[in-house]
């Protein structure tokens, strides 16, 4: 394997984990009376260089909720190695504060080669509707449907995890996942907590409950992987705070240990429209 090869695979490989890990950053989601159109704008850094913008769009009503990410690489990295992806999300608040997705997906591009995904859920299981490539095609196992049933997509989990955090200010919950490809469990840890100032970085200042984030992989994974992810297992660091007074915390940092260094996503910007009002938090001119 040639030094560009084993550099693209690495890559590849981090803007997947950078994909999977950064939809963490999402929704503040609560199963309240919220009627609000929230917008949250991450930059992303590896190593000391900014590498990628996530986008988040979440449109929450009483009892449902519709997300939209876009992810893209930026900078040099970006024009050596374009990627980017987007992400669905779309499902309901049951009464009693549980989250019920209906339908979830993702298509990204890779200098040129594209991947996507289409999920809908029938009676508590997750079926694929669409994937390309096929699971047996990219070296994994199919993931058999007694452990898709019951299981959510990844942006669910985090919206029930953040609903229960609402309720109970510490983090602490193991929610099934099925994105697809693979199955595990999205297992998150109290940290402590922290106080932030604002920074270049990020407007935000204040409290914040800090959270490990961690993969406990039941099915799906690859068999074989040389892009050096495999070799140990990775966990995040989540820092979440109220950027909007009463409103459910949202992620405002979150680092990851990658084999290029360090990644570290900081809230950027943020803004919330319900009615007739609006906020935002960004960086002073």
């Amino acid at each position: 394997m040639t030094i560009r090869t084993t550099i693209e695979t690495r890559l590849k490989s981090a803007f997947a984990a950078l994909a999977a890990v950064l939809v963490i950053s999402a929704p503040p989601a609560a199963a309240s009376a919220r009627d609000a159109d929230v917008g949250l704008y991450y930059k992303v850094y590896v190593g000391g260089f900014h590498v990628g913008d996530l986008n988040f769009d979440i449109g929450l009503r009483p009892r449902k909720f519709d997300v939209e990410a876009n992810i893209k690489s930026t900078g040099m990295i970006g024009r050596m190695f374009p990627w980017s992806m987007k992400a669905y999300s779309n499902g309901a608040f049951a009464g009693d504060g549980r989250v019920s997705p209906i339908a979830a997906g993702q298509s990204n591009n890779w200098r040129g080669k594209e991947r996507y995904i289409d999920l809908s859920f029938e009676k508590g299981v997750a079926r694929v509707k669409r994937i390309r490539p096929t699971p047996d095609a990219d070296d994994r196992d199919r993931v058999p449907e007694n452990l898709r049933a019951g299981a959510l997509d990844l942006t669910s989990a985090i919206m029930t995890i953040i609903a229960r955090m609402d309720s109970q200010a510490e983090c602490a919950a193991q929610v099934p996942v099925f994105d697809g490809r693979r199955r595990f469990d999205l297992v998150v840890e109290p940290d402590g907590v922290d106080s932030l100032k604002p920074n270049r970085y990020s407007p935000f200042g204040g409290a914040t409950t800090n959270c490990i984030v961690w993969l406990d992989k039941k099915a799906g994974f690859k068999r074989r992987d040389s892009s050096g992810w495999n070799d140990s297992d990775r966990k995040a660091r989540v820092w979440l705070g109220r950027a909007f007074g009463d409103a459910p915390p949202v992620p405002i940092r979150l680092t990851f240990d990658t084999p290029f260094g360090a990644l570290i996503a900081h809230l950027n910007k943020a803004t919330m429209v319900s009615g007739d009002s609006r906020q935002e938090l960004s960086q002073a001119d």
